[in-house]
């Protein structure tokens, strides 16, 4: 028979080997860079200066939101006179909202008379010392699955100055199941010629905006106004528009109620047109934007679902 003794002194020196094993496995296993996730920009949670309201005119009439100068049934638009704004008015403006160096906004896409939800757009603009680049992506899809999938991609950039956006290049890729479209306009402010990538070159005008850069552009320009002119080109024309601005209002938002400022595209009747609304809170950022078509139907809606920003 074989005595087998089983002993404390025994097991504590099993325990000790067996610390000294992983402690050199430890010591011996090759480091491991472990992937870094995206850093993600904090929430830009700051209550931001509103903007002063636009000054009394004695010969107009105040207008409510809901009452923005409608014309005719195919009648030309009345103009309004424009206030008179000087240089420091326009400069301080625009220095009162400042972009910050790293902006990210994201909206849900609503669709269609029954407004349904339809998917996602996110914009981010990046500025590095005088120059600034602007991406947006949006996805949608349809209720009958993958056919009425669509993505479209569309970069800004240019330079950042004393007047706000210049751009230079815009781009956009929209694909779809039917293939992918292209479009690009080249700004050429040496020249003053906008170049449009599917032919032809248009005089290029001092306040020449892409239709990615304007919605920014925005909140560089006087609201003390009634009308605001600005071209704005989608890489296939150049379209000369007149946006007035109306009121302010209570606009109820997954960042809360927010203070915005009704801005309208000026138009005739059986004419499609936009409707755009700016936060007063937050450095007049687009929160809202509404596409209508010429029987006063929605087409699309964006709702501002979060904003971040960061400095540095």
């Amino acid at each position: 028979m074989i005595a087998v003794f089983r002993s404390p002194n025994r097991r504590i020196y099993f325990a000790i080997a067996f610390s000294a094993m992983v402690h050199a496995a430890i010591l011996l296993w090759p480091h491991i860079h472990l992937p870094h996730e995206k850093v993600q920009l904090p929430p830009l949670t700051a209550r931001l200066e509103p903007l002063p309201l636009p000054v009394a005119k004695p010969a107009a009439k105040p207008q409510p939101p809901s009452q923005l100068s409608q014309p005719g049934e195919g009648s030309a638009a009345k103009p309004i006179p424009i206030v008179a704004n000087s240089m420091k008015e326009m400069e301080k403006s625009a220095a009162s909202h400042q972009f910050p160096k790293h902006l990210q906004l994201t909206f849900t896409v609503y669709r269609g008379a029954d407004i349904f939800r339809a998917g996602e757009l996110r914009q981010q603009l990046d500025i590095d010392k005088d120059r600034y680049t602007l991406n947006a992506h949006k996805q949608t899809g349809g209720l009958s699955g993958m056919m009425n999938k669509e993505q479209l991609i569309q970069t800004s950039y240019g330079k950042l100055g004393a007047q706000g956006l210049q751009p230079e290049i815009f781009k956009e890729e929209k694909i779809t199941a039917n293939g992918t479209q292209n479009q690009k306009a080249t700004f050429d402010w040496t020249a003053q010629q906008l170049h449009l990538a599917h032919g032809g070159d248009i005089a290029l005008p001092a306040d020449a905006q892409d239709i990615l850069s304007y919605m920014f552009q925005l909140s560089q320009l006087s609201m003390h106004r009634e009308i605001i002119p600005l071209s704005i080109s989608d890489g296939t024309q150049l379209e000369q528009l007149q946006i007035e601005v109306g009121g302010t209002e209570d606009l109820a938002t997954p960042l809360g109620n927010l203070r915005v400022l009704h801005l309208r595209k000026l138009h005739n009747q059986n004419e499609p047109y936009f409707e755009l609304w700016l936060s007063l809170e937050y450095r007049l950022l687009p929160v809202k934007f509404r596409q209508i078509d010429a029987s006063d139907n929605t087409i699309e809606e964006y709702d501002i679902s979060d904003i971040r920003a960061a400095d540095e």
